[in-house]
């Protein structure tokens, strides 16, 4: 997964050693500066950072700036990253071949110190308005966590890495147990109270930055735990149980305690794709919550299948 920085991130990426320390010296006091000495380890930090921008060298000895902004443009966890490509090659055929593979931007050596700050601070400012307006889309309103269209990207990149990464995916589904008679006694405003406290609770109960909670609809809510197998998601899923069951919320000045059914599972991705076979997973997990509510709500049901594709796929 990848790791987020507080500041804005910029990747150098040069095997001219004198040329990268004297970029990062000039970038280092205003913004995360992460630098590789060559293509395939800025494709790797790439990957496996927040990057909002990347400056790249043309000519490198491993592979090309060419072959490496490819590769960045074919990668979902990376092909919307700023890249700026940085030549001491004055020929106009390069500037075009590598606006035409994706480049915002062309900056030949030897460069004026402040015209790259001037350039930088642009598009990072660029990145961090688009930033703002992704992260609106993708967060629900009410409860300030992810929404369905969050979780169905996040889900993808997820598989994806978990599947590289030789990691078991475990997804858990908990719906509020009677939150129709919550409405009901005390009006759809206290409803909203209490979606955004159970919200709270099971960010409260997540120990790891990389698992997620989205409000997947009405008051069902879905957890994504990356890299994560089927015994630690059960231990999950029963503290974000506990969680919510501990802590009441005050409606109309009295406290009213909340529980939720939780659905667990674990899938491992490797050999299946995400389009047939997530789905699927995602039935079977719903199948588990929907027992848990049967067996009298408060509790966690796991999928105790054989995890292959055939068993996580619609028939």
């Amino acid at each position: 997964m990848r790791e987020k920085s507080h500041k804005q991130c910029v990747l150098l990426i040069d095997d001219d050693h004198l040329q990268l320390m004297a970029i990062g010296r000039m970038l280092s006091p205003h913004y995360d500066v992460k630098m590789a000495k060559s293509g395939k380890a800025g494709l790797k930090l790439a990957a496996t950072h927040s990057i909002d921008l990347i400056l790249l060298d043309l000519v490198m000895g491993d592979m090309s700036g060419f072959e490496v902004l490819a590769r960045l443009k074919e990668s979902d966890e990376t092909k919307d990253i700023f890249v700026v490509v940085i030549s001491s090659n004055t020929s106009t055929e390069d500037e075009a071949k590598g606006l035409a593979l994706g480049a915002v931007d062309f900056i030949r050596k030897p460069f004026t110190e402040v015209l790259v700050n001037l350039r930088i601070r642009k598009y990072l400012q660029l990145t961090a308005q688009m930033n703002t307006i992704r992260n609106f889309s993708l967060t629900d309103g009410l409860t300030g966590v992810g929404n369905r269209r969050d979780f169905n990207q996040t889900a993808e990149s997820v598989w994806h890495y978990c599947k590289r990464e030789e990691k078991y995916i475990s997804l858990l589904m908990l719906d509020i147990d009677n939150f129709k008679h919550i409405n009901d006694n005390y009006g759809h405003l206290n409803g909203d109270i209490c979606l955004k406290a159970v919200a709270a609770a099971v960010q409260e109960a997540l120990e790891r930055g990389n698992d997620r909670v989205y409000r997947w609809g009405g008051e069902e809510f879905a957890v994504l735990l990356p890299s994560t197998p089927f015994e630690a998601a059960l231990r999950t899923a029963e503290r974000i149980r506990e969680t919510v069951a501990s802590a009441p919320v005050h409606l109309g000045g009295r406290p009213v305690f909340l529980t939720v059914s939780i659905g667990a599972g674990s899938i491992d991705p490797a050999g299946m794709d995400f389009d047939e076979a997530f789905p699927g997973f995602c039935v079977s997990i719903d199948r588990a919550l929907y027992q848990a509510k049967g067996n009298g709500r408060n509790r966690v049901e796991g999928v105790k299948q054989q995890v292959t594709a055939e068993s996580y796929c619609p028939a």
